[in-house]
């Protein structure tokens, strides 16, 4: 069975696996979901299944599969949003109508697979539809989207859609420790929300992660001048601070306490000006002291 080493979303696995058993191959897919779930890694997978000469999908032994796995394969196209305009063009979508239009040469089909299809301009979607309307009986064609209402509605009844679903955060920790580190939070799975993509960086930001978790603890058992000599890191981050306030709200809020659940709103409050161009120093200051007595009124009521 192919998607086996692919985590999650074990009915999307279950539809595909039970297309390809059957060669029940429709002409066009939207794999729909979050960002991050693998939908791209589900439909090379699919791809190479659907274009596997063997009777069991992704053998890795025909010429089709180690054509595949070395990125040559003439039967398959990936089309990707462009660099400078991080959209997809009208000109992308004609370059692959004249290569549709050749027939296969390993194997019964061909494949072509759009990500970020949601990116395409209406006119790279129009044309698209020419295709979608009447394709050639070999061709397959897989859409992957993120944000289902920039997509035509002709674009989407012509395609049969498979849901992805953010991965459970027991599978995304256990993704961690396995691939990236051992030492994982329970707020650094939290902040991967569902999604692989994200749970890769964590290597590279568990220090920070960590020093924000710990600036929490301090608002909780230090006093001010402490919390403020311990959150340096808050200052000197300015250009992802958007980033670090998330985190600073997902510790709050697994913290399951009604005085650290009211410091969410003071963290988007602080979000907000930020965002209007505050001065920045000055957000910091107020974020840490809102806080840190929003936790300790207990200390300050007479």
């Amino acid at each position: 069975m192919i998607f086996e080493n692919i985590i999650g979303n074990e009915k999307a696995k279950e539809i595909l696996n039970k297309a390809l058993k059957s060669k029940n191959i429709l002409h066009s897919y939207i794999f729909m979901g979050i960002s991050g779930v693998g939908k791209k890694m589900f439909a090379r997978e699919f791809a190479k299944g659907i274009l596997c000469l063997n009777e069991n999908s992704c053998c890795n032994k025909c010429k089709s599969c180690m054509e595949f796995n070395t990125d040559n394969h003439p039967d398959f196209m990936e089309i990707n949003q462009l660099e400078d305009t991080k959209n997809i063009k009208i000109e992308q979508i004609r370059f692959m109508q004249e290569k549709i239009a050749e027939k296969p040469i390993i194997s019964n089909k061909k494949v072509y697979i759009i990500d970020n299809a949601d990116t395409m301009t209406v006119e790279a979607q129009n044309c698209l539809l020419k295709t979608l309307e009447e394709p050639p009986e070999y061709a397959v064609i897989v859409l992957i989207a993120s944000n289902e209402s920039k997509l035509l509605n002709t674009i989407k009844s012509r395609c049969m859609k498979v849901s992805f679903e953010a991965i459970s955060d027991e599978n995304i920790r256990k993704y961690i420790e396995e691939n990236i580190t051992k030492d994982v939070t329970p707020n650094m799975v939290s902040m991967c929300g569902g999604s692989i993509e994200k749970a890769k960086t964590i290597a590279d930001k568990k220090e920070m992660y960590a020093s924000l978790e710990e600036i929490i603890e301090k608002i909780e058992k230090s006093d001010l001048i402490e919390v403020f000599n311990n959150s340096e890191i808050l200052y000197k981050s300015k250009d992802n601070i958007q980033e670090l306030l998330d985190y600073i709200n997902i510790i709050l809020y697994n913290k399951k306490k009604l005085e650290f659940i009211n410091c969410i709103q003071i963290v988007e409050d602080v979000k907000r000006r930020l965002l209007q161009n505050s001065n920045y120093d000055m957000s910091i200051d107020g974020l840490l002291i809102r806080m840190w007595e929003e936790v300790n009124e207990k200390y300050n009521r007479g």
